[in-house]
C-alpha cells in the first residue's frame, strides 16, 4: 500500500529518508543504491521497506510469533514489523535514530514511536527486544556488540529475550575448489562498510557487523544469555533467540 504523504519531505538530506519519503508521497519505483566494500552495488526497491506480513520471507515471520509482552523494534525502519505486532495486540515501541524514519512510521500509523539512540534509551524496560533485518549488524564490531548486549541485559525484564536475526557471511570468501581465502591479520570477516545512496546523493560510510552463530553465541553467555539458534534460510541468513538469565 501506498500512502500518499502531504508533508514537506524536501527537507531530509539523508538518501534512506529521502527514498521512504518519496515512496511514501507516492513514487512507486523509488530505488535504493546499497554500496559496500566487499560486494557489488545492489538496487533495493524501497516498497520492500513496507512490505506487510504476507510479502515478509519465513524467517521474519517466525522472529514475529516468537515476540511476547512489551516489545522494543529497535532500528525499525519504516515499522512494518512494529505495525504487524501492534496490529496483533502487542505492545511495541519501534526505535529509530533517522527523524525523517520517525516520522514516515507516524504517518504510517505506528502509535509509540521513539527517536533516540538506543544507549540513550534506559528508562523503560521491555520483554523482548526485536532486531531484524540484520539489526545487529549496528554494533558495527566485537566491542560495539558486547557493549549492545550488556546494554540491552539492563533493558529486559526477567526472563526477557532479544529476536535477532544475522548472517554467516565466510561464503564471500570462498575459493573455487571450497576452500576460503581470509587475511586473519584483518579485522574479522563479517565487517564491513556502507553507504545509502539515492538520486545522485551519497550518505555518510557507516560500518555493519555480519556476525556468525559462533561468535553471537560465545559473546551472548559472556553478558549473560542463553543462545538459541532458530532456523536458517537458504541465503545464510539465520535467526536466534537470547534469552536473558
Amino acid at each position: 500500500m501506498v500512502y500518499f504523504w502531504n508533508m514537506d519531505f524536501k527537507k531530509f538530506h539523508d538518501p534512506l529518508e529521502m527514498a521512504f519519503a518519496d515512496y511514501l508521497s507516492g513514487d512507486e519505483s523509488a530505488t535504493i543504491t546499497v554500496n559496500s566494500n566487499k560486494t557489488s552495488p545492489e538496487e533495493v526497491a524501497v516498497g520492500y521497506f513496507f512490505r506487510s506480513f504476507d510479502e515478509m520471507p519465513e524467517l521474519e515471520k517466525k522472529a514475529l510469533s516468537l515476540c511476547s509482552g512489551r516489545v522494543l523494534d529497535v532500528g525499525a525502519g519504516a515499522g512494518s514489523h512494529a505495525l504487524y505486532l501492534q496490529e496483533n495486540g502487542l505492545e511495541v515501541v519501534a526505535l529509530e535514530i533517522k527523524q525523517g524514519l520517525v516520522e514516515v512510521m507516524e504517518e504510517r500509523g505506528v502509535k509509540s514511536v521513539a527517536h533516540s539512540d538506543i544507549y540513550k534509551f534506559e528508562d523503560e524496560t521491555f520483554d523482548t527486544l526485536l532486531l531484524m533485518m540484520n539489526g545487529i549488524g549496528f554494533t558495527a564490531d566485537f566491542k560495539g556488540l558486547k557493549e549492545f548486549l550488556q546494554h540491552a541485559h539492563k533493558l529486559l525484564n526477567r526472563g526477557g529475550k532479544i529476536i535477532l536475526d544475522s548472517s554467516d557471511i565466510l561464503y564471500l570468501y570462498e575459493e573455487e575448489d571450497g576452500s576460503y581465502l581470509i587475511d586473519l591479520n584483518e579485522e574479522y570477516y563479517g565487517q564491513l562498510e556502507y553507504f545509502f545512496e539515492y538520486k545522485g546523493r551519497k550518505g555518510e560510510k557507516f560500518k555493519w557487523l555480519f556476525i556468525d552463530f559462533h561468535q553471537l553465541a560465545t559473546f551472548a553467555e559472556e553478558a549473560g544469555f542463553d543462545c538459541g539458534f532458530i532456523l536458517e534460510d537458504e541465503h545464510y541468513n539465520y535467526l536466534a533467540s537470547l534469552r536473558k538469565r
